[in-house]
């Protein structure tokens, strides 16, 4: 069905929507409140609306947005990644802070882009819901800045973002010239009767993965982060890496299977070459670093190769293997910040070094923050590790063996340069005396669920594995 009857299917933003609104009148008129308390309420209203749809493919505005299986999966999870992002964001507020009550309503806008962004099936309606993820993440950036460079990170962000969506508007436009046809389907099955222009599609596929770097968190437009990281709270980037990763690869999954996988160019080769090269770049970076959140943003370079070594077998198992390791990917690094968060609050600091005999004083951080590490580095028997066994199977599948390879070895890289975290945490000596400090409950079930989610996706594949095979068999046919 192709009507506007089809609108109530937008049921669970129009629940984020809401729940902002409110949120927004909440932080004006009783801002010693808890606004987080109502953002979280919208995203469980959101998701209990979305659980209703399940199973079901629905057009919704002539084709502008498509809520297929693939939209479906990516939609919980990006609800499940806000949830524990605006849990673990109560405790990321330093003595003397005092953050604006309306910041979590920025969250739920932001979320509301990214579930608009992953079920839009059209050029413009995928633009302007990544527009408003995008102005949401610049506003948080701005509004929870802290320290000197808090200002000056924020409008480099805004700057390289601008920069961005100017550049990925412009690979829109060389598609639709070529395709004829602002739907993403409708301009694929163009492409793929087009046998001149093979030139300008290729740079169209350029100017799309040079305009969602930036969202997708590869090299070299990362290379802010060294003030970005410092300048703007935990919380924040964990939401970036987590929501903002998730949104940005799913939008590049719909254009690349639909616009793409038909054309007669070497879109694998060229996605494949800047795996390589991001996989090994974010790695040699991270391992270099001595704060364990310096680390953590510039392993998120790392694994955006990863997610990109799926692309390289977008006819077969690749989408589904990408699916799976998004999820795992959030899970952990919602994980790995959700503990940075907890422990600064003991240490104030998170530095590598500051870690020492951190599984003496806080056991469960420290199991937390060393789940997340074997996750990041891929190893078993964590999320992580099988999430890269499946991307680099869809590698080998697609011909590009080498490129397994090439991920096997950064997998070995980081397992030297990552596990040295948990060897300073239950190895070494203190430094220093550790005050303890009770924490609150939204951060310790943030870290919590995150933790036992990881450990969950390892110990059993099986159930997200078939929700992901659901979500590829709907973008594939």
């Amino acid at each position: 069905m192709r009507t506007f009857g089809n609108l109530l299917a937008f049921s669970p933003e129009l629940w984020l929507l809401g729940g902002a609104i409110v949120t927004f009148l909440q932080a004006r008129f009783m801002p010693r409140s808890s606004t987080t308390t109502v953002a979280l309420a919208a995203l469980v209203l959101a998701f209990l609306a979305l659980a209703t749809q399940f199973k079901q493919t629905i057009t919704i505005l002539d084709g502008a947005f498509l809520l297929d299986g693939f939209a479906i999966f990516i939609q919980v999870a990006l609800l499940g990644a806000a949830a524990l992002c605006l849990l673990a964001s109560r405790t990321d507020v330093l003595p003397g802070e005092s953050p604006a009550a309306a910041e979590p309503a920025f969250f739920l806008l932001a979320t509301l882009g990214a579930m608009l962004a992953a079920s839009a099936a059209e050029m413009v309606s995928l633009f302007l819901a990544l527009e408003l993820l995008a102005i949401n993440l610049y506003v948080l950036a701005g509004l929870a800045r802290r320290g000197a460079g808090g200002i000056g990170a924020g409008i480099g962000y805004l700057v390289v973002g601008a920069a961005s969506s100017a550049v990925l508007l412009y690979g829109l436009a060389v598609i639709f010239g070529l395709g004829g046809d602002t739907r993403l389907t409708a301009a694929g099955q163009a492409l793929a009767a087009l046998r001149g222009n093979q030139p300008a599609l290729l740079l169209a596929l350029c100017l799309v993965l040079a305009g969602l770097a930036l969202r997708m968190g590869l090299l070299p437009v990362r290379w802010w982060t060294r003030g970005f990281e410092t300048g703007v709270p935990p919380r924040v980037i964990m939401y970036i890496v987590s929501v903002g990763v998730l949104a940005a690869f799913a939008v590049f999954g719909r254009i690349a299977v639909t616009t793409f996988a038909g054309s007669h160019i070497p879109y694998a080769a060229v996605i494949a070459v800047l795996a390589a090269v991001a996989m090994t770049a974010g790695n040699l970076l991270a391992v270099t670093q001595s704060s364990v959140r310096r680390l953590v943003v510039y392993s998120s370079i790392a694994q955006a190769g990863y997610a990109l070594v799926a692309f390289t077998d977008l006819k077969r198992l690749g989408i589904g293997a990408l699916l799976v390791f998004l999820t795992a990917l959030a899970l952990t690094s919602i994980c790995a910040f959700a503990t940075i968060i907890a422990y600064a609050r003991w240490v104030h600091s998170d530095a590598i070094r500051d870690l020492a005999a951190m599984s003496r004083h806080t056991p469960g951080l420290a199991v937390a923050l060393g789940l997340a590490v074997l996750s990041l580095a891929g190893l078993p028997p964590v999320a992580g590790f099988f999430g890269k066994l499946l991307v680099l199977q869809a590698a080998v599948d697609g011909g590009f063996a080498w490129l397994a390879v090439v991920g096997a070895f950064n997998i070995a890289l980081a397992a030297l340069g990552y596990v040295r975290i948990i060897r300073v945490a239950v190895v070494d000596p203190p430094v220093f005396e550790v005050a303890h400090v009770r924490l609150g409950v939204g951060i310790r079930a943030a870290v919590a669920l995150s933790a036992a989610g990881i450990v969950f996706m390892g110990l059993f594949m099986g159930p997200l594995y078939t929700a992901a095979s659901y979500g590829m068999s709907a973008i594939l046919h």
